[in-house]
C-alpha cells in the first residue's frame, strides 16, 4: 500500500514534540505521520491511535510494530476520545492530530466503495461493522434529503436534478454498485470531465453523511481542546471547505477573550483567552509535495495552543 503523510514537515514544526511527550492521533490511518511522531517522542512517550477502520489498525500494526511499547491501538471514533483516554488513565495530553482525510486503502480498495473510477459495491462506512451504507442513503432517503446532503455537503449545483434522478432510477432497480450512480450522472453530464467533477461531489456528500462527519468534527474539537496540557497543541488537516470552515470556527471560538453573551454589549467577564491561534492562514502543500503526492492538493493545516 503507497502512503505518504500529507504536510508532514508542517505537522511536526507546529506540534513542537518533546521527548516523553503524550500524543492523540484521532485518524491513525496507516500511521504515516504516527511513525514520525513516535520517533520524536521517544521511547518514553505515549501515543494513542484511534481509528474506526480495522483494516487500517490491522496494517499500521504491522508498520509501527517496533513502537509497540508507546502506543495503544484505539478501534473508535475520536468522538469517543475523552472517555478511551479516561479508561486508559490519561487526563491530559501533549498534543493531538486529526488528519481528516481519506486514507490510501479507502481509495484504492475498491470493496470499500469510495472511488469514482472503479466499479465495487455502494458501501463508504469507515467502520465496516455498523451504520448505514451509502447504498441505504440511495435507496430508502427521500428527495428532499438526498437534494439537502447532495446541496451542502457535496456542495453540487446540480443536487435537486441528481436527487430526482435517482429517485426515479431507483424505481426500476435499486443502486448496488457505484458505476450505477457515475452512469446516472453520465445521463446528463456528457463530458467525462465533467461527469467525474460531479461523481465526485456526489460521493464526497455521501461520505459524509454515511459516517456523519461534520457533526462528529464541529461536536468534538472542542472535547479535545479540553484534554489538553497547558502549551499543548492542536493541529488538523482538512481537504474541503466544510471541513476547513468547522475547524477555523471552533478554533476562533477557543481563542477568543470574551465569552460574555451576545446580548451584552460592552464586555464584562474580564476573560483572558485560554488559547493562541498559531496559523493566521491554513498552512498549504508546496508544489513539490502536491507533485509528489497528488492527493495532497487539497490540504489545509490549521494550529492552536493552550496557553
Amino acid at each position: 500500500m503507497n502512503h505518504k503523510p500529507v504536510l508532514l514537515a508542517k505537522t511536526l514544526e507546529f506540534l513542537d514534540l518533546k521527548s516523553g511527550a503524550t500524543v492523540v492521533d484521532g485518524t491513525l490511518g496507516l500511521g504515516g505521520h504516527a511513525k514520525a511522531i513516535l520517533d520524536q517522542i521517544g521511547s518514553t512517550g505515549c501515543y494513542y491511535g484511534f481509528d474506526l477502520d480495522e483494516v487500517n489498525l490491522t496494517e499500521a500494526k504491522k508498520r509501527l510494530e517496533k513502537y509497540s511499547s508507546q502506543i495503544r491501538f484505539i478501534h473508535d471514533n475520536f468522538a469517543h476520545c475523552h472517555d478511551r483516554l479516561t479508561e486508559e488513565g490519561a487526563s491530559q495530553v501533549d498534543a493531538i492530530l486529526l488528519d481528516l482525510g481519506l486514507s490510501s486503502p479507502h481509495i484504492d480498495d475498491v470493496e470499500r466503495g469510495f472511488s469514482v473510477q472503479q466499479d465495487g459495491p455502494l458501501d463508504m462506512r469507515f467502520d465496516r461493522t455498523q451504520g448505514e451504507t451509502a447504498a441505504d442513503i440511495v435507496n430508502y432517503w427521500s428527495e428532499n434529503d438526498l437534494k439537502k446532503i447532495i446541496y451542502e455537503y457535496g456542495e453540487e449545483r446540480y443536487a435537486p436534478k441528481i436527487a430526482r434522478l435517482i429517485l426515479e432510477r431507483r424505481k426500476e432497480k435499486a443502486f448496488e454498485r457505484t458505476t450505477e450512480l457515475v452512469d446516472l450522472i453520465g445521463t446528463f453530464m456528457k463530458g467525462s470531465s465533467d461527469k467525474r467533477r460531479v461523481a465526485t461531489r456526489v460521493f464526497q456528500a455521501l461520505r459524509i453523511a454515511v459516517n456523519n462527519e461534520l457533526q462528529v468534527l464541529q461536536e468534538t474539537i472542542p472535547i479535545l481542546l479540553s484534554l489538553l496540557s497547558s502549551g499543548g497543541r492542536m493541529v488538523v488537516i482538512s481537504y474541503h471547505s466544510l471541513e476547513d470552515r468547522i475547524v477555523k470556527t471552533a478554533f476562533k471560538q477557543a481563542s477568543r477573550s470574551c465569552v460574555c453573551p451576545p446580548e451584552v454589549l460592552r464586555c464584562e467577564c474580564s476573560g483572558q483567552s485560554s488559547f493562541q491561534i498559531l496559523t493566521k492562514k491554513p498552512i498549504v502543500p508546496s508544489d513539490e509535495e502536491i507533485q509528489n503526492n497528488s492527493r495532497s492538493k487539497s490540504a489545509k493545516l490549521r494550529a492552536i495552543q493552550k496557553l
